[in-house]
């Protein structure tokens, strides 16, 4: 933006600002009234314009008028006497048969518009409407989502990276593009998951739709003037870059494949994109199978059957699974969690989510130990190690008790085939450690995988649901375990007996599981090692917390060969946990949450985190007690205030003095723009609410330098000026 029009723009802003300032005066000078709440107003979300329904038809209709028209002169002639040439037989044959298609498209538009014909029983005709007007007539069923889809959805719409599935595989394997992407389609038109969409905009609740005629993306990249090492970090590259995309659940393809060739003969690059909505690790077996090493079948002459799958019967079991009934068993289970599920130095952050990870890697006793103890407790390793990481996460909180999430396959026994379904199944359990320091290791070992297969029994509910049902503002957990049954004595084998499959040599690979919570904790292997692979949000965590994190529980592991049946929690090491402190250097938490702050509000959505983080690390926190005056009359200020907590009162100075309360802020609004665009003068009385409030200071030439950065920040103030503006006429208008 040139000079001359930021100073024009800031100008129109101050003249508002000061138009406001009269009004105020105005309202103060008026008869005591009821204190508004008005608050700064909140990016409107776009609203996706839906094709009428009645327009579809009309389409339809319109295609045949022509034909209608021809048929009714053909008919004027016979009627006539005339008799009809061989031309016009057989113009009148295809009249009939136009006749003949656009009843039967009429009977199939007419067909998609009945809720009834589709799975979805909750499907209300408005919704339909919406999901027709999407995708037309091509929609071939319609779903509600599954427990684990409606968490995800639920946590997408809240960080960026929305839950992403991504497999590198680089393998030796014959490309022809064109024989690829007809096994690709082919895979598609029976796997009926890969062609679905999530629709949940403008609609009453969210339904995935299975669309009859959607293909994959498929992108070929030649990278084969690329020496090995650079090839390998041109696909990392590109790799992070795909993931930053991410995917548009209602329109793009939820099926996204990139193949990179290398300089080496026959070698590829084969990365598979999918939402985690819509896949998981058995989905990603089953594509694999039916595409690639079908695809390698076919080129060898050898045509691999592909069996297709539908939803439709697990859709339906799940419609007759009782959720109230499964709700109440939650509330007794959880009814005494605690209500913080944060770990010590994690904040809830408001930022991007950006993945960090490490790894720690299990000595091969403690895989062994592992074995050793499951076999005299007979319990499940993965009851083993929650039981560990309860315990210990528990007592960096000084508590007894710890809950966490674990992932549940979803794929219920009593639909036979829903074991190799592709398609988005798994669901977050929470699963709460609550355990007495004298009480053996053993008994809680018990208890906790008895407690973990009741829950499995009553695992269709979405932990969002357990939330609402348990009366909870807080999720109930913030972390999440997920078992790979790797977990074994290593066993010698030559590398050619497992890198070959039907015809494909894979040579390497790397899988990117983002489950968008901000910490998840993996057991499995990670290049042949097994271990514990930490990959977190490092805007929630810092890494010298994760670290120490890894360490703590590399001290629970090594006591395994301890433990017997009759030994105590109290027996088990306990780490220094005061370390944990060091974690938050420089006052990390509450910088990130003065970012996380800012950015909720329009006027800094723009601003990159990097910038948000600048701009928090000059920014001051007060905290205001009850009556507490946050800006007096006449007084010099050049800061901006923001209330972050509770709320404020602003009082103007009416001819008898301070006594008419006009305005309540809340929570984000910014309370005084004077210091930038008045004349420094405060004319108004602020004083924190009933329970007092937290104010954040941003000094106005910081923030002048930040709308010369991002003008286009100046407009959203503008807006949200007019908007007060308008506010405030009203306020005046009732008060006359």
């Amino acid at each position: 933006m040139k000079r001359n029009d930021y100073e024009w723009l800031v100008s129109q802003i101050r003249n508002n600002y000061a138009t406001l300032g009269r009004i105020e005066k105005m309202i103060s000078n008026s008869p005591a009234l009821p204190v508004q709440p008005v608050q700064f107003v909140q990016p409107v979300q776009p609203v996706q314009l839906v094709q009428p329904v009645a327009d579809l038809g009309g389409r339809v209709q319109k295609g045949f008028e022509g034909n209608e028209k021809k048929k009714s002169e053909g008919e004027k002639k016979k009627s006539s006497g005339v008799v009809p040439s061989d031309e016009n037989k057989g113009n009148q044959q295809k009249n009939e048969l136009n006749q003949n298609e656009q009843k039967v498209r009429e009977s199939v538009r007419k067909s998609a518009l009945i809720p009834e014909n589709y799975t979805a029983k909750t499907l209300d005709a408005d919704d339909l409407n919406t999901i027709i007007g999407m995708y037309g007539i091509s929609v071939e069923d319609i779903y509600e989502l599954n427990a684990g889809q409606e968490w995800m959805l639920e946590k997408g719409h809240r960080v960026k990276s929305a839950f992403f599935l991504q497999i590198m595989t680089k393998a030796v394997i014959q490309m022809d593009p064109a024989a690829f992407r007809q096994r690709a389609d082919k895979v598609c038109e029976k796997l009926e998951s890969l062609r679905s969409a999530f629709v949940y905009r403008n609609v009453k609740k969210p339904y995935r739709v299975v669309i009859r005629d959607r293909h994959p993306e498929i992108n070929y990249i030649d990278l084969s003037d690329l020496d090995p090492e650079e090839f390998d970090r041109r696909v990392r590259s590109c790799m992070e870059a795909d993931r930053l995309r991410g995917f548009d659940l209602e329109r793009d393809s939820l099926l996204r494949i990139s193949v990179y060739k290398s300089v080496e003969k026959d070698t590829y690059a084969l990365i598979v994109s999918q939402p985690h909505i819509n896949s998981d690790g058995t989905s990603v077996s089953v594509l694999f199978s039916e595409l690639f090493i079908g695809y390698a079948l076919d080129l060898n002459g050898i045509d691999k059957k592909i069996e297709a799958q539908s939803y439709k019967a697990y859709a339906e079991h799940l419609q007759q699974v009782d959720v109230d009934k499964e709700l109440d068993w939650w509330k007794q289970n959880l009814s005494d969690a605690p209500e913080d599920p944060l770990l010590p130095g994690q904040i809830t952050s408001e930022l991007d989510y950006h993945m960090a990870t490490h790894f720690v890697p299990f000595e091969d006793e403690v895989i062994e130990n592992l074995a050793a103890l499951q076999k005299k407790l007979k319990v499940t390793v993965f009851t083993i190690l929650q039981c560990l990481w309860g315990i210990m996460t528990a007592r960096m909180k000084d508590q007894t008790s710890m809950v966490f999430g674990a992932v549940s396959s979803g794929r219920d026994s009593e639909v036979s085939d829903s074991m190799m379904q592709a398609g988005g199944f798994v669901n977050i359990l929470p699963v709460k450690i609550s355990f007495q320091e004298e009480e053996r290791f053993s008994e809680l070992a018990e208890r906790v995988q008895k407690d973990f297969v009741n829950a499995m029994a009553h695992s269709h509910c979405s932990p969002l649901q357990i939330q609402e049902a348990l009366g909870r503002k807080k999720p109930v957990f913030a972390h999440i375990l997920n078992y790979h049954n790797y977990a074994k004595p290593k066993t010698e084998k030559k590398a050619e007996e497992h890198v070959t499959s039907g015809g494909i040599k894979v040579i390497g690979g790397q899988a990117y599981d983002n489950l968008s919570e901000d910490l998840c904790v993996y057991f499995t292997e990670v290049d042949g090692k097994t271990g514990c692979y930490y990959a977190y949000d490092d805007k929630a965590f810092t890494g010298i917390f994760i670290g120490l994190l890894g360490d703590f529980f590399r001290e629970m592991l090594d006591s395994l060969a301890m433990i017997t049946p009759d030994t105590k929690i109290s027996e088990l090491p306990v780490p220094d946990y005061g370390l944990v402190e060091v974690a938050d250097i420089g006052g990390r938490m509450t910088r990130m949450k003065t970012a996380g702050i800012l950015k909720k509000h329009p006027v800094f959505s723009s601003a990159s985190d990097d910038e948000l983080l600048a701009l928090a690390d000059v920014c001051e926190w007060e905290q205001c007690p009850r009556d507490y005056i946050i800006k007096g009359s006449m007084e010099e200020l050049d800061r901006i205030p923001m209330l972050v907590q509770g709320r404020a009162i602003l009082y103007g100075e009416a001819s008898d003095g301070w006594n008419n309360p006009f305005r309540v802020f809340k929570e984000g609004d910014i309370l005084s723009l004077e210091p930038f665009f008045g004349d420094g003068k405060q004319r108004d009385l602020l004083i924190a609410g009933e329970h007092g409030a937290a104010v954040i200071f941003i000094r106005a030439a910081v923030l002048e330098g930040f709308f010369k950065e991002h003008p286009e920040s100046l407009f959203e103030l503008a807006r949200v000026i007019e908007k007060e503006k308008r506010n405030y006429q009203k306020l005046w208008l009732n008060a006359l």
